[in-house]
């Protein structure tokens, strides 16, 4: 038990000794993590990455083809023959080319809605890491956990068979009860209980990070060290989450988006004209000729129902980017929070967890000297060490806190951006 609590206490130093090649300003970067280039390459090749990137490309090009317009020249040919009685026949033929052209003010709006809806992709390949990031980081703190608490059950279950084994034979010496000997088996057995099922979640944690993240997770789970409080003062954490939040920059650029399709919805209302350019001729070349064409839609109530339907999105569209700023920031405020109560929790789960071994040490003595029996001994060792699982958790609880706040923030493993 001390060995494990004196390990727990060196991830202090080893944290803060560790070389910060990748720390950002407030964030310094802990120990057990990979190397950021592991990780940023099993990030890109996930599939979230693949799908963020191919929407980007295809919002790229529909900022072509709302730059290049929904019209395109349009050819018509027609040929026959006339047949004049007294005259006789004759081969006709007619060309006609055609195009609508958009009024003034609709392409500016047409490049506004593209625009806004690349820089939306755009910046949602970085949010689709940064997902991606958060499912990696709080998998890898969970192995982490189990991990550790495999080490804790092993060393209850070394401490339990060695008491088993020592009972035994001085029941055969008939220094000890058989109740004393069942009552060891008893937590022993616990222990191996607790073993098993700690196992399981440590392998399907690190069955998970090999199937998501193939090839990251080391042979041996490093050490979960004790929390270093961030550099940056916890209450200047919030606005950081803001600023660099990429859902808010996608929130915004969608509405600035459906804004603008609205303004061209209402433009839309007058509809645009198609020009045409006509050569015929006629009576086998007796008559020629050339003129131009003009054909105009008549707008109805679809087009000025579209026009309504365009600025109600619109509306949603703000509505929505109003949501998600209040999201993030409340999401921000959650993480601070949680970062403010992991720490101070692990301090305390630390304490109770010293105390509780040093308290089962003296137990463990005064049932040597005969001065209490072993139901205080095992009820002592139990506390020990659910004390130091409680310290565990507590400390993989404030780490994980601590990770989530620094990945909220994009201290870590957005490869695209520009550094903070």
């Amino acid at each position: 038990m001390k060995a494990l609590l004196l390990a727990a206490a060196a991830g202090v130093t080893l944290a803060c000794a560790a070389p910060a090649a990748s720390s950002e300003p407030g964030w310094a970067r802990p120990a057990f993590l990979p190397q950021d280039a592991q990780i940023l390459a099993v990030l890109d090749a996930s599939p979230e990455l693949g799908e963020a990137r191919a929407m980007a490309r295809r919002a790229e090009a529909e900022h072509r083809g709302l730059a290049a317009g929904p019209y395109e020249t349009t050819f018509g040919l027609t040929g026959d023959r006339r047949s004049v009685r007294g005259e006789g026949d004759y081969s006709e033929w007619s060309l006609q080319a055609s195009r609508a052209l958009r009024l003034p003010g609709k392409r500016a709006f047409d490049l506004k809605a593209g625009e806004a809806g690349a820089l939306a992709a755009r910046d949602g390949v970085d949010d689709a890491r940064h997902q991606a990031s958060l499912r990696l980081g709080a998998l890898w703190i969970e192995w982490l956990q189990a991990e550790g608490q495999v080490l804790i059950d092993r060393e209850e279950i070394a401490v339990g068979e060695k008491e088993v084994a020592a009972l035994r034979r001085r029941v055969e010496l008939q220094d000890a009860s058989v109740l004393e000997l069942e009552l060891s088996q008893a937590a022993l057995a616990r222990a191996h209980a607790l073993l098993a099922e700690t196992q399981g979640r440590a392998e399907a944690a690190r069955a998970s990070l090999d199937m998501l993240y193939p090839g990251l997770a080391p042979t041996q789970a490093p050490v979960l060290p004790a929390p270093v409080a961030p550099t940056r003062p916890l209450d200047a954490w919030v606005p950081v989450v803001m600023e660099r939040s990429h859902e808010i920059l996608i929130a915004r650029a969608f509405a600035d988006r459906d804004a603008a399709l609205a303004r061209r919805a209402r433009l839309d209302r007058r509809p645009d004209p198609t020009v045409g350019l006509r050569v015929f001729d006629e009576r086998g070349g007796a008559e020629t000729g050339a003129g131009l064409t003009v054909s105009i839609p008549f707008g109805g109530s679809g087009r000025s129902a579209t026009a309504d339907r365009q600025a109600a999105a619109a509306s949603a569209a703000e509505a929505r980017y109003l949501m998600v700023v209040r999201d993030v920031e409340a999401g921000g405020r959650d993480d601070v929070a949680k970062v403010r109560s992991g720490l101070a929790g692990w301090s305390r789960a630390q304490e109770a967890a010293v105390a509780a071994a040093q308290a089962a040490g003296r137990v463990a003595r005064a049932y040597e000297l005969g001065e209490r029996d072993l139901t205080d001994l095992i009820a002592a060792r139990r506390q020990s060490f659910e004390a130091a699982r409680a310290e565990l958790a507590a400390r993989a609880a404030a780490q994980g806190a601590m990770l989530k706040l620094a990945l909220d923030a994009h201290e870590l493993w957005l490869s695209e951006e520009a550094p903070h």
